[in-house]
């Protein structure tokens, strides 16, 4: 299924407020498209990877990371850089005080943090569905929980699965919505965690919704399967079949009006 095919449909049936974006996991600098930005090197700022998928899905632009990323988080997720040991016991993390967490709790969140192998891949290539040139390994929609439930419908339809597993943190979202996207081959909903509020980039309302590639041409058909049974859809269909209800005094205005009430 081509991308624009892609876009066009999370566009009529998701409406959503912001790009879908194509993302890649790049094993080298010759899979980057011609013209994208390397914040460090073309824009003198160096940002964390959400802040990059915000640029992508709010300015439209095509953008990539590298090692280089501010955020130490997806540097490890996505396996660029090596993790020393003292950051693996957690006690560099205990010294410094982050996040007020014990060596023991960093130690955990590092061991229990989903991560691709040191040196996979070198780059994180993020474009808008409608610009990127490069076959992605993730479509993502940030939306909000009325849209996302639309489309998690249409993907668990076309999977055929009874629903999805969710496991919910207080932030590195990128690890679950990329990484764990592609090391399961299976869609993950991600509610917007610290990281990104704290820039901040989205909204209260919106959360992150990723699916695989693979699975992303069967998703598009079940969207527009569904949105022909008149359910699932966005805006959300509402029953609104009755009589309106009115304050006292509107029924013999009305029918004054009509002159339903002469010879009354």
């Amino acid at each position: 299924m081509e991308l624009k095919q892609i876009n066009d449909a999370f566009n009529q049936y998701l409406r959503p407020q912001t790009y879908p974006l194509a993302i890649r996991m790049c094993a080298s600098e010759s899979e980057l498209p011609e013209k994208v930005r390397l914040p460090l090197r073309d824009m003198g700022i160096n940002v964390s990877l959400c802040h990059a998928i915000a640029m992508a899905r709010r300015y439209g632009w095509v953008i990539a990371v590298d090692k280089s990323v501010s955020c130490y988080v997806p540097a490890i997720s996505l396996g660029f850089v090596q993790v020393p040991a003292d950051i693996a016991d957690g006690s560099f993390q205990a010294s410094i005080g982050l996040w007020g967490m014990t060596r023991e709790a960093a130690a955990a969140a590092i061991q229990n943090m989903n991560r691709f192998e040191y040196g996979k891949y070198k780059y994180a290539l993020i474009a808008p569905l409608d610009r990127a040139a490069f076959e992605p390994h993730i479509i993502i929609q940030y939306a909000s929980p009325a849209q996302i439930w639309v489309l998690l419908s249409a993907y668990i339809n076309a999977t055929g699965k009874s629903g999805l597993d969710v496991k919910l943190t207080t932030g590195a979202g990128c690890t679950t919505y990329i990484t764990k996207a592609m090391l399961t081959d299976e869609a993950q909903f991600a509610l917007v965690g610290t990281g990104e509020r704290l820039v901040p980039h989205p909204q209260d309302y919106e959360c992150a919704f990723s699916i695989p590639f693979s699975k992303i041409e069967r998703t598009v058909k079940a969207l527009e399967t569904n949105f022909r049974t008149g359910v699932f859809r966005y805006p959300i269909p509402t029953f609104m079949r009755y009589s309106s209800q009115h304050p006292p005094g509107y029924d013999k205005m009305r029918a004054h009006l009509l002159g339903e009430d002469k010879g009354k």
